[in-house]
């Protein structure tokens, strides 16, 4: 009877160890010869001089060890009675028992007992009772785990590679918890354990240092080390990786502390969405992605302890915002400079947050159009310190400048979207700065490649577009019309401008209803916008240009005032 992943994230964490231990290729070659070479393996590592602290000043097996098995055959005071030979005596005993347990399973074509874990039928005298101390994180008195019984009993195979799963714990950092990256992928997860478990203890013991898990990731917080993990794979094992994102493997890196007096787990998803981004970014530009690491994830020793405390504060918010999968590149603006890179934020943008490329192009030829701008400088500021709400006027200025039209306002910033405000604010600022470094070291710009159509516009754009041609071509007095719509500071103002129009003839019934619509303020001040953007488009020779947007006054209370009057 074959191994295979189980869904329990320890156990599989130990059958990925087993497997990179083994020599086998995927679980489902392992054989009773694999798990020979496997337990030597194991042994020796455990057993050694540098696990146990033998001559050296700290003991692995009696200090970060028991923090996962508690109360194993290396930590459990009464072996150490006999000295480092009892102790190695005991943990043999015990290994040779698992190992034998865990050959009957695989040899039997079929027991007569459901392993909770595994899902098998395994033979009934291979199960063996596990409690926290040898099964991290399990919760429960003695004769009062499930039926009453005095553990949780597990097949043979289980519990064996229970024992391996130390080969694919890490660290959070050189002090941080401990956790492992859940993957039931054979080749990821056995990569990771050779190079980061049995490799990593293979140096230590030849550079004879005491063993502990690996954790030199130079970041902050959870999120920090998953993403380091994720860029070293990359670099080492790109193919392999690939495997979890094209297959949609889930991927959950799990931190965790079995402490006897109460243990802690969180188990954190990594979206396939980051691996894909990860991925493409690499094969774009090696050396923007080293510059994503290093400019977001690492945090360097040597600094001033304030600015270190600063920098490790910064990192972890944007590991964490990462691995959520939340936009990162308004945090990323820092004293305006872009860290991490353009095409790196390029690439999040489209891989994780899912921006059209058509806009994103179309946020590149804004942002340098706004550096490159005689008024440059004055509209960069207002952007800096626009907030969301205030955005769609300062794009509006833009398309009064002849930056932007109509319709690419309306892509970038849809009337029935008003939460991409803060983004195409970010993105904006993000283009701007970059461009403005590029010019100062003497780089070029690294725009999108290929001539890209925005999308589409929805109804409602393409209505306003159509009544602001109507009024162009029939209203009267149109460089004053458009200044009163302006300067409007009130909802009653902008219906009695649109009223002049109606009594013109230039507007239709239907039309002003929609453009000012019953108990709806915030949508008539949207609509003004957009239609001011046509008109702005349409009739350029028509727009003041000495006088400035009135941004309004929206919300409840102006309702009730128009209500009043």
């Amino acid at each position: 009877m074959s191994l295979h992943w189980t869904g329990q994230p320890f156990v599989d964490a130990g059958l990925a160890a087993l497997l990179a231990a083994s020599g086998a290729s995927r679980l489902s070659d392992v054989t009773a010869t694999h798990l020979d070479i496997a337990v030597r393996e194991l042994e020796r590592i455990l057993l050694s001089d540098q696990a146990l602290g033998i001559g050296l000043e700290k003991s692995f097996a009696k200090g970060t060890l028991s923090q996962v098995f508690p109360n194993s055959e290396l930590v459990n005071p009464s072996n150490w009675s006999k000295g480092p030979e009892g102790v190695r005596a005991k943990y043999r005993t015990a290994l040779k028992e698992d190992l034998a347990r865990a050959k009957e399973a695989l040899h039997a074509e079929r027991g007569d007992r459901l392993c909770g874990i595994c899902g098998e039928l395994r033979p009934s005298a291979g199960f063996v009772m596990l409690r926290r101390d040898r099964f991290p994180l399990l919760s429960g008195a003695v004769n009062f785990y499930p039926g009453f019984l005095s553990g949780v009993a597990l097949c043979g195979l289980c519990a064996l590679a229970l024992r391996f799963s130390v080969a694919s714990l890490l660290r959070v950092g050189e002090r941080g918890r401990l956790w492992f990256l859940h993957c039931p992928s054979d080749i990821v997860a056995a990569r990771i354990a050779q190079e980061y478990g049995w490799g990593h203890f293979r140096r230590l013991i030849a550079a004879n240092q005491p063993l502990d898990f690996y954790g030199d990731w130079r970041t902050s917080g959870n999120s920090g080390a998953i993403l380091c993990l994720l860029c070293q794979l990359l670099r080492k094992f790109a193919n392999q990786l690939r495997t979890i994102y094209q297959h949609g493997i889930p991927t959950v890196a799990y931190v965790f502390s079995n402490d006897n007096r109460g243990g802690y787990v969180e188990g954190i998803p990594v979206p396939t969405s980051i691996l894909d981004f990860l991925q493409s970014l690499y094969l774009e530009s090696v050396d923007a992605f080293d510059q994503f690491e290093r400019e977001l994830l690492r945090v360097d020793t040597g600094r001033d302890k304030r600015e270190e405390a600063q920098r490790a504060r910064f990192v972890a918010t944007i590991a964490d915002r990462i691995v959520r999968a939340e936009p990162i590149v308004g945090a990323s603006l820092v004293e305006q400079r872009l860290l991490g890179g353009w095409i790196a934020h390029r690439t999040y943008l489209r891989e994780v947050n899912g921006m059209n490329e058509a806009v994103l192009a179309l946020l590149e030829r804004t942002g340098i159009a706004l550096a490159q701008h005689e008024r440059g400088k004055k509209l960069i500021g207002r952007l800096e310190r626009a907030p969301a709400r205030d955005v769609r006027a300062v794009l509006l200025d833009l398309v009064r400048e002849g930056v932007l039209s109509g319709r690419e306002l309306a892509a970038l910033l849809p009337p029935n979207e008003p939460t991409s405000a803060q983004i195409v604010r970010d993105v904006l600022l993000a283009v701007v700065y970059e461009y403005q470094r590029c010019n100062e070291v003497g780089e070029s710009f690294p725009r999108l490649v290929g001539g890209w159509a925005i999308p589409e516009p929805d109804e409602v754009v393409r209505r306003l577009e159509r009544i602001a041609a109507d009024l162009i071509r029939t209203l009267p007095n149109r460089r004053q019309w458009i200044a009163d719509l302006m300067t409007a500071r009130k909802t009653a103002q902008i219906r009695a401008t649109y009223l002049r129009a109606l009594r013109s003839g230039a507007m239709s019934l239907v039309d002003f209803l929609f453009l000012v619509p019953l108990g709806d303020v915030t949508q008539a001040w949207v609509l003004r916008d957009y239609l001011l953007a046509f008109l702005f488009e349409l009739g350029r020779e028509a727009v003041p240009t000495d006088i400035e947007l009135v941004e309004g006054e929206e919300g409840a209370t102006d309702e009730v005032s128009v209500l009043a009057e």
